[in-house]
């Protein structure tokens, strides 16, 4: 996620002239250097993450480091990226070599390791990078302070939604919209020389934990971003005070929340028989309220953002491409939809169709979305939503649309017990877990048990023949039993590597 305008990013404290002069060169982590810091702090022991709160950067003279081992390290990486940190910057070693093992484990996590090739007084670098970190902070205060008087003054003259939008405009000097969860402009107001919807700044506008709106910032050239994040950080609970004094929530509003709170319970299977019945039949009425007619097919979609707020105004547009009755809800951060596609196509030409629509689409890069199985009755579809979260949480910026089908085994590890997981992986697999490079072996058996030939296994792991015929050798020499090419294996080998090789996959991530 971008740092926040009242704040400085890692890139930014690595150009401060007090660092630059130690001419830092990044090791690992060149996608994170947008993290925003919060802190800047010297160090000289290896225990220091329970002591951060995170967003700092650590400067460290690196004497420490040489005297530890590389388990040591690969923890101290480990230690510091769960804490949060936002890097670790260590001193040249004035003898040897910088150590391997803790810039291997900095690229495992993909977490920011800076390598200072010059000595700098590390007091002279805190002290001028946390004096511009206050600065910063101090200024933020004003403009908060400015967006709050302002939109109270609204408030207290009876100003509607358009008023408000109006002197945030006009506070600010940039563009301001309120759009609807279905991306429906509610209120603008606009400046001249604004920069496009892709620049924007958005907020999202809640109510009792559900977002009813969305709220863009488009500034212009010159425009102060603290500015900006001040009116991103105090107008959206002013907006929707507004929104629910001029624009309350309808019947069918109502009952679109009431769809999305049964589709939650129809999920909990843990409840009885009875009520479950009771749930399903109604979601089906609450849906029928709402003009979804039954019959069809139901897709369940999840988008979320890894950049939030979560910008739907696109991706709505494509889910109603054709017609296509939708409903949606934006709650914690997700915007989860119900689309009804005609049933006179198979489930494999519904889910083709609406890839290929979000593919072709020009949406926001910071959009992750998952695609759940169709259903031919709603209450089905609860299921299917939960295991679409998991595909969209699971995808890339590359490939943004991840489907259910695809994720249903990460999908099962995230709800079982991991301990139980682990008993069942050290009884099938044993020995072959703690070999050396066993993620390695164990793909290598994924990619055997999938294909079914050692030939087609290794093209798919892009490997030479006798590299597969090597590694094969290895784990039966480990595990002491011959694997031929995988169809005469038991269901429980078969079973234990995908689950072990989709969890080596997911720690990776």
């Amino acid at each position: 996620m971008p740092p926040s305008p009242t704040s400085l990013s890692l890139r930014d404290i690595l150009d401060d002239p007090a660092l630059a002069a130690a001419r830092p060169q990044v090791l690992a982590g060149w996608g994170r250097l947008d993290t925003e810091i919060r802190w800047v702090h010297t160090s000289e022991v290896l225990d220091i993450a329970e002591l951060l709160s995170g967003g700092e950067l650590l400067l460290v003279a690196g004497v420490i480091l040489n005297d530890s081992g590389p388990e040591q390290l690969r923890a101290y990486i480990d230690s510091l990226a769960d804490a949060g940190a936002a890097g670790l910057a260590v001193e040249r070693p004035r003898s040897g070599t910088f150590p391997a093992a803790l810039a291997e484990q900095a690229a495992v996590r993909d977490f920011p390791l800076i390598e200072l090739t010059e000595v700098v007084r590390f007091v002279e670098v805190t002290r001028a990078i946390n004096s511009r970190l206050v600065n910063e902070s101090v200024r933020a205060l004003h403009f908060n302070d400015e967006v709050t008087h302002m939109l109270a003054g609204v408030l207290a003259a009876q100003g509607d939604l358009d008023d408000m939008v109006a002197g945030l405009s006009g506070l600010s000097g940039c563009s301001i919209a309120v759009r609807s969860v279905s991306g429906a402009l509610l209120a603008s107001s606009e400046v001249d020389g604004a920069r496009p919807r892709s620049y924007g700044h958005v907020a999202a506008i809640e109510s009792a934990g559900v977002t009813i709106a969305t709220l863009e910032v488009l500034p212009r050239a010159g425009v102060d971003l603290q500015m900006v994040t001040a009116v991103c950080r105090r107008a959206p609970e002013s907006l929707a005070l507004a929104l629910l004094r001029w624009r309350p929530l309808t019947r069918s509003d109502q009952h679109l929340r009431e769809v999305f709170r049964l589709l939650a319970l129809a999920e909990d299977t843990s409840r009885p028989a009875g009520l479950r019945a009771d749930t399903e039949e109604a979601l089906r009425r609450a849906a029928r309220d709402l003009g979804f007619a039954p019959g069809g097919w139901y897709v369940g979609v999840v988008a979320i953002s890894v950049d939030e707020p979560i910008q739907v105004a696109e991706l709505s547009a494509v889910l109603r491409r054709d017609d296509r009755p939708v409903l949606s809800e934006i709650r914690d951060g997700r915007h989860r939809s119900i689309v009804r596609f005609d049933g006179r196509h198979d489930a494999d030409a519904v889910i083709d169709t609406l890839v290929s629509q979000l593919y072709s689409s020009p949406l926001p890069r910071a959009l992750r979305i998952g695609v759940g199985e169709p259903r031919r009755d709603l209450p089905e579809l609860a299921e299917a939503m939960s295991t679409a979260a998991t595909a969209a949480l699971l995808s890339t910026e590359t490939e943004f649309v991840g489907l259910a089908r695809d994720v249903a085994i990460d999908h099962f590890l995230s709800e079982v017990d991991s301990a139980a997981v682990d008993r069942f992986l050290r009884a099938v697999l044993g020995p072959l877990l703690t070999a050396d490079r066993s993620t390695e072996l164990i793909a290598t058996l994924a990619a055997l048990f999938r294909t079914g030939s050692r030939v087609a296994a290794a093209k798919a792991l892009n490997i030479h023949r006798q590299t597969m015929y090597q590694r094969l050798s290895r784990i039966e020499t480990i595990m002491g039993r011959p694997l031929g090419d995988g169809a005469g294996s038991s269901g429980a080998l078969l079973v234990a590597v995908e689950l072990a090789a989709v969890r080596d996959r997911l720690g990776r991530r």
